[in-house]
């Protein structure tokens, strides 16, 4: 018998019938040839409400290939070295701020050459905005031009149309209509519209209006094509009509992340057990459909994921029972801070971290070009973004 199937709900805050099966109990270990343990965290998540001005830009996926029993003696050594006495460690309160600069300081040496998380630890990095830009792109263009026997996913066009749209859209429409079109996109794909408040006449007034402002051949034949895809988006929503009917979970970046992140240490390492800290997202069947999408699918920005990962187990837990968990918690924290100050946010821990953590973003992460290394510079302007 499994851990994960000792009682109802073990090894999480999470309570419920969907939260039943994938809770890991135990202090994970690597044994021998069952795989390598990856302890997986966020920060910076919003849900499916990817766009506003109360929302932060970035979702940062810290995750360390570290079991608990590797990860024990290494909190411990934190504390110590930090003086710290909470149950659990942190990254926001005790790493963040203003006058935790001495235990930053730490945290960036575990990171560095020859600290003790030297290459077992990775961020991966979500531009949300780019993301929601992506959605538009693979919803609605791509699932129309699929039926017409065109492939542009495949083929890499999806990928750059979207791209193209996201640098040089803010100039074209300028960035209060652009802006305008990426709330749209939210509010009429996101699960908060499940009772239809936002229509598909809604949404194409807005694609009609940034259609008809957009002064760059990219973005007008880009949007040309967005308003050829009414029959799309009338029937992503239509079933929400349904009795007991729900919109896509399209619009939630942890489930793809997660997938990804496991695809991505899975070609590192081979095979790999991932324990990741418990969110309302991640339900069993979620948990079961990123098993079955790493067989079958492919990343959510058009790049099929390499064939040949090798799961083994996908377990959630809570971070004060696994020391693993709250390695990852203080990266993930990291790697938010750092894409805050990118974003033009400013804040001491970015400024203190980045040097250790831009090193560690992954190229695969949802980002509008390959260069993890421009995140460690203040965003340009939007009018000045350069296509990647």
């Amino acid at each position: 018998m499994d851990h994960y199937d000792r009682q109802p709900n073990p090894g999480t805050g999470l309570k419920g019938a969907k939260y039943a099966r994938r809770n890991q109990v135990d202090l994970t270990a690597d044994v021998g040839g069952d795989g390598r343990w990856v302890a997986v965290d966020e920060s910076g998540y919003d849900g499916d409400q990817l766009h506003g001005a109360q929302r932060s830009r970035y979702l940062s996926i810290g995750s360390v290939a570290i079991s608990d029993s590797e990860a024990e003696p290494i909190v411990e050594e934190i504390r110590k070295a930090t003086r710290l006495q909470a149950p659990e460690l942190k990254f926001s309160g005790t790493f963040a701020g203003q006058k935790n600069g001495q235990r930053r300081l730490v945290l960036s040496g575990l990171l560095e050459p020859g600290g003790a998380l030297h290459g077992r630890a990775s961020v991966y990095l979500v531009d949300k905005h780019y993301f929601v830009v992506a959605k538009l792109i693979d919803l609605f263009v791509e699932e129309m031009l699929h039926k017409q026997g065109r492939d542009i996913r495949n083929t890499g066009q999806a990928r750059k149309m979207a791209r193209r749209l996201f640098a040089e859209g803010p100039r074209a429409l300028g960035p209060e209509l652009f802006d305008r079109l990426l709330a749209s996109t939210v509010a009429f794909t996101s699960q908060k519209n499940k009772d239809q408040l936002v229509t598909p006449d809604d949404f194409f007034e807005v694609v009609d209006e940034a259609w008809a402002r957009s002064y760059r051949r990219n973005v007008t034949e880009t949007l040309a094509l967005l308003r050829s895809t009414r029959q799309e988006a009338t029937e992503y929503v239509q079933d929400a009509f349904e009795p007991d009917g729900v919109l896509p979970q399209a619009l939630e970046p942890l489930i793809p992340s997660v997938r990804m992140v496991t695809d991505i240490w899975s070609q590192r390492l081979g095979r790999v057990n991932m324990l990741v800290d418990d969110q309302k997202a991640l339900t069993d069947a979620n948990f079961d459909e990123i098993e079955a999408d790493l067989r079958d699918r492919g990343h959510p920005e058009f790049r099929y994921l390499s064939r040949g990962v090798h799961l083994g187990h996908l377990r959630r837990g809570k971070s004060v029972e696994h020391p693993s968990l709250q390695l990852a918690d203080l990266l993930s924290g990291a790697g938010y801070a750092v894409g805050e100050r990118h974003a033009g946010v400013a804040n001491p821990a970015g400024e203190d971290l980045y040097s250790a953590v831009v090193p560690l973003i992954d190229q695969m992460s949802m980002l509008p070009h390959d260069e993890p290394t421009r995140v460690a510079h203040p965003e340009a302007p939007a009018a000045t973004r350069r296509v990647g």
